[in-house]
């Protein structure tokens, strides 16, 4: 392995998951909680820097990182409003695994209902 650090193009070191675009702006890679690769961009690094001309001002990148890690260590969905009602069903169901027989029929009967559809 190299020694040698990832930097973006104002020389800046690049932390884990950090990474910047050919059109300067930085991408921040994360996985959620159903396992699937997670993007965040923005234009900024650090708060202290300005976007460039003709681009809106956002949040900074690290900033973005920061309440994702808080969220994803306080076991919030970072993404919660894009889940879908199956995914949010089966989230449910895995909460509670002691259940009878006829329950877990009925969870089952009605997953492939939300299946379908």
């Amino acid at each position: 392995m190299s020694t040698e650090k990832r930097r973006d193009n104002k020389d800046r070191i690049l932390r884990t998951g950090e990474s910047q675009r050919k059109d300067g702006r930085y991408a921040y890679k994360y996985v959620y909680s159903f396992g699937k690769p997670q993007f965040v961009y923005s234009w900024k690094l650090v708060p202290t820097d300005k976007p460039p001309k003709g681009k809106r001002d956002d949040i900074s990148l690290r900033d973005k990182e920061k309440a994702i890690q808080n969220d994803l260590d306080d076991s919030i969905d970072t993404i919660g409003k894009k889940m879908t009602v199956c995914q949010l069903y089966a989230k449910k169901n895995g909460l509670r695994k002691n259940i009878r027989l006829n329950t877990k029929k009925g969870r089952h009967y009605l997953m492939k209902i939300l299946n379908k559809e």
